[in-house]
């Protein structure tokens, strides 16, 4: 089995995410199962703070879309979207024959079958409104609780933070406690950034309350999708959101706006 992890970070393209990049390929081999091989990457041209820009963000994302092009033609049996923006999800899910997983998504449905209620803990004050539109869009929102509990810190200081994770995780502890004070009983560190700074440091519980390692996650889903699409579970392709476009309307669509957005490999 072979898992394309989407990151939106600049890992492989700009050198400060390389730390950041190779503790996401060493998770990933270290929870997948014997046989799963992930390739992690990130994205040639990375917008800081993209969150808070809705057009920038959609101007990014053609280039994760081009990716998921890629990864199916090259063989990849899954995609992960390892972003909580989970961008592109269900525009991959309309497009590719194979699997693709939201870590936000995942991360989400997993946290109501580990407690009552859940909250997100993030890094900047653009994302809890980004996070309350995925609760609802996902139907969990009666089980979100839909308040700001923010560690302010931008893409680079977190990543840098590997080296050195302690100030950061006090801080994100003490957004977690908040949280939990408010009935939390699962907390999702996001973005994957903080889930990854938690995860370096063993941070899986704190005073009852599970913090979750969305990444492992998200590669979880993706191998049970890949096994569950071998025995004949799969999409839905002809109701809804993920209808796929037949094969010739789509090629000639695509080659037609690959003129403006470089989508085709």
């Amino acid at each position: 089995m072979k898992i394309w992890y989407q990151s939106a970070s600049a890992y492989r393209f700009e050198p400060v995410w390389d730390e950041y990049g190779e503790t996401l390929q060493a998770q990933c081999k270290k929870i997948a199962n014997p046989g799963t091989e992930v390739f992690v990457t990130g994205i040639p041209v990375m917008v800081r703070d993209v969150e808070n820009w809705r057009h920038l963000q959609y101007l990014q994302n053609i280039q994760i879309l081009k990716n998921m092009r890629e990864a199916q033609a090259q063989g990849f049996d899954a995609f992960v979207i390892g972003c909580t923006l989970d961008v592109g999800l269900f525009e991959g899910r309309g497009m590719l024959d194979i699997p693709v997983i939201g870590i936000s998504e995942s991360s989400f449905h997993l946290a109501m079958q580990l407690g009552r209620k859940f909250a997100i803990v993030t890094s900047s004050s653009a994302f809890p409104e980004v996070y309350a539109e995925q609760a609802t869009r996902y139907g969990v929102a009666a089980r979100f609780i839909d308040k700001p509990y923010i560690v302010n810190a931008s893409e680079e200081e977190i990543a840098r933070a590997l080296v050195n994770a302690g100030p950061m995780m006090e801080r994100f502890k003490l957004q977690s406690q908040r949280a939990i004070d408010d009935g939390a009983s699962v907390i999702i560190p996001a973005p994957t950034f903080l889930s990854a700074l938690a995860t370096r440091v063993g941070l899986t519980e704190l005073n009852g309350a599970v913090i979750l390692d969305t990444v492992s996650i998200a590669l979880k889903q993706a191998e049970m999708m890949v096994d569950l699409n071998q025995i004949g579970i799969r999409p839905s392709r002809q109701i809804g959101v993920f209808c796929k476009p037949e094969s010739g309307f789509e090629h000639d669509s695509m080659q037609r706006l690959s003129r403006e957005f470089k989508i085709v490999p």
